[in-house]
C-alpha cells in the first residue's frame, strides 16, 4: 500500500473496537521510525511488530477509536498507521498524545500525525485521494 506521501508500506495488522456507530468517521495517519530499528534489522522489525500489540490497550481505550492499520515500510523500517476516528477532535487528541510518546524513541524528523476530517478511511484508502499528500 503506498501512502499519499509516495512512502510504500505493508499492513501487517488490523485492529477494530465493536463501536462502529460515528457519524463522521475521521481518517488519522501517524508515521515514525524507531532509532532501535534501522532500515535492514529484521530480527528487531519483526520482534517490535509481534510486541507492539501491547500497545493496542494505547489506543483502544481513548474515546473515539475505530480502526487501525499497522504499516511497516519492511526496506526502511519506517512505521505508519491510519486510523478511524469518531471525530476529528478525538483524533487530533490521540495524534498528539501518541507522537509524544514517541518522539524520545524515534529518528528525528521521522515522526508526525495528520487529521484528515473530511475523509473516512474507505475513502482514504480509495483511488480517488491517492495524490493528496500527507503533511510532514
Amino acid at each position: 500500500m503506498a501512502l499519499p506521501d509516495g512512502r510504500c508500506y505493508v499492513v501487517f495488522r488490523e485492529t477494530s473496537c465493536d463501536q462502529d456507530d460515528a457519524a463522521a468517521p475521521v481518517t488519522l495517519a501517524v508515521w515514525f521510525r524507531l532509532r532501535s530499528i534501522p532500515p535492514g534489522a529484521r530480527i528487531r522489525r519483526r520482534l517490535f511488530e509481534r510486541l507492539c500489540i501491547l500497545n493496542t490497550l494505547v489506543f483502544a481505550g481513548f474515546d473515539g477509536y475505530l480502526v487501525k492499520l499497522w504499516m511497516v515500510n519492511p526496506t526502511t523500517s519506517d512505521y505508519a498507521g491510519l486510523y478511524s476516528w469518531s471525530s476529528a477532535e478525538a483524533a487530533g487528541r490521540y495524534g498528539r498524545y501518541i507522537t509524544s510518546i514517541l518522539r524520545p524513541l524515534s529518528v528525528a524528523a521521522s515522526i508526525g500525525y495528520e487529521v484528515l476530517p473530511e475523509l473516512t478511511l474507505s475513502e482514504y484508502l480509495s483511488s480517488e485521494y491517492s495524490s493528496r499528500p500527507l503533511m510532514g
